[in-house]
């Protein structure tokens, strides 16, 4: 089952480039974790972090083949050969009504950019829609290119694996930082004390 399909990754994507996929997503999960782990507003700040650092570099990849494929008009090469980022440009599903889908691309991660800046749950619940879209139009071309194209692009699947990223490290920034206090300060040794910490004056001693 799916053997052609592992054939076409197994042809199209080199084990190298393969194990920076890898890289990138343990780093990204990582991060994940420290910033759910890291209570207030300090946690949330982590996350949000790593969230502009992913479109970032998604911004960097989508820019990279728009500009292969509009501005030099030139086939975008894969890293360490292979010929599948050439076979999906010249299907037909590079380009969506028109237009080529690097630049629905660069709008994509241009609005989780922007909207990551923002802060408050309406913003952080509008991030992870925003992801979880993306992710979806991302299972969609990889089913395109496995199934339909039989090729495999390594800058689509790196654009995959960030949108992957951004999904799970959105996602713990909703449901882990939902309703903090975004205007507090971001000072983790000055936690206010529990209920059952505060002194009680009636046990404290009386002066002599």
């Amino acid at each position: 089952m799916f053997s052609d399909q592992r054939h076409i990754l197994g042809r199209d994507i080199p084990t190298e480039i393969a194990v920076l996929y890898a890289v990138v997503f343990v780093i990204a999960i990582g991060v994940t974790v420290w910033g759910y782990r890291t209570r207030g507003q300090r946690g949330e700040l982590i996350l949000r972090g790593a969230s502009l650092v992913l479109c970032v570099l998604g911004l960097a990849v989508s820019g990279y083949i728009a500009y292969k494929a509009l501005i030099v008009d030139e086939p975008f090469q894969c890293l360490g050969g292979g010929g599948g980022c050439s076979l999906v440009e010249q299907s037909k599903y590079a380009r969506f009504l028109g237009i080529h889908m690097s630049i629905y691309g660069l709008i994509g991660y241009l609005t989780i950019l922007g909207v990551t800046v923002w802060k408050g749950d309406n913003a952080r619940l509008l991030t992870f829609g925003l992801s979880l879209f993306g992710f979806i139009v991302s299972l969609l071309l990889r089913y395109l290119e496995l199934w339909e194209i039989h090729a495999s692009c390594q800058w689509c699947v790196a654009s995959a694996v960030l949108m992957t990223c951004l999904l799970v490290v959105n996602s713990v920034r909703l449901f882990g930082h939902y309703g903090i206090d975004d205007n507090q300060p971001v000072d983790d040794d000055h936690q206010p004390l529990e209920d059952d910490e505060v002194p009680d004056s009636a046990d404290s001693p009386e002066p002599a």
